[in-house]
């Protein structure tokens, strides 16, 4: 982007027909007077034409299409405040109808059709708020499990590589050390073996992905539950997983319903 040494610092000046903008416009302070709302539109709908495309990204997880009435829906609720759920009831029953749904989707047990609150859940803002909220969970469930002493134990998160970096952050934000598990050259997933060498007493979980960051694949989710299943069975140490399934979540259960990596694994 070319510089302009002799414009002053810190300003943006735009051109346009119509007289629309006749100064610069302070780019980090806000102006003096007021703007017309079609040239701060235009202003900064062409300032966003300076990104990549959307619609040509493959190498992250976002929606770049939907219907259009679902954005008229969404432009219709961004003035209510959805944690108020006495202000906003409606919005709230449509939430916890939605659990519901996903809640059955994913063969989750003593759902009724009566009652929506026998499916317990909650809507977030994307996959990295439901990844702190899912690791808390994990944590807290440890943490009853261990007693009085866990204040002097470092509880620990066993997962591979390819994980999220999301997952990086909850470790480094709520204190868990994370355990990775390596890959090799033609094998991007964890394994059953891996898990059950990896994990110890202060385990919290373990994570399994339904299509990881690295290739998309799935993990061998019934068979690393059964693994650990087999070494609680055993004696050993009793660690619960948690499924990964922001990729493959809502397409997994239409193109491969035979397969169980959901609610039916009581792991």
């Amino acid at each position: 982007m070319p510089q302009h040494p002799s414009m002053r610092t810190h300003s943006i000046a735009p051109a346009y027909t119509g007289r629309l903008f006749t100064a610069p416009v302070p780019a980090l302070r806000l102006p003096e007077e007021s703007m017309d709302p079609d040239a701060a539109y235009r202003f900064i709908h062409d300032e966003l034409m300076l990104d990549g495309s959307s619609r040509l990204n493959l190498a992250t997880f976002v929606t770049t299409w939907m219907d259009p009435q679902a954005g008229k829906l969404m432009a219709e609720t961004f003035d209510k405040n959805m944690i108020d759920k006495d202000e906003y009831p409606a919005t709230a029953a449509i939430e916890q109808r939605c659990v519901c749904m996903v809640a059955d989707l994913f063969h989750a047990e003593n759902l009724r059709d009566d009652d929506p609150s026998s499916a317990v859940g909650v809507s977030t803002i994307g996959s990295s708020e439901a990844v702190m909220l899912g690791g808390l969970a994990m944590k807290w469930r440890w943490r009853e499990k261990v007693g009085k002493d866990w204040k002097g134990r470092t509880p620990n998160l066993v997962m591979g590589s390819n994980v999220q970096v999301v997952w990086e952050k909850f470790c480094r934000y709520f204190d868990v050390e994370p355990r990775y598990l390596p890959m090799e050259e033609g094998r991007y997933v964890i394994t059953p073996d891996q898990v059950v060498d990896a994990v110890d007493e202060d385990t919290i979980g373990v994570v399994a992905i339904l299509g990881t960051t690295y290739t998309g694949e799935l993990e061998p989710i019934a068979d690393i539950c059964a693994a650990l299943d087999k070494l609680a069975a055993g004696g050993g140490v009793d660690v619960p997983v948690h499924v990964d399934a922001a990729s493959g979540g809502f397409v997994v259960p239409f193109l491969h319903p035979e397969l169980k990596w959901d609610f039916r694994l009581p792991r």
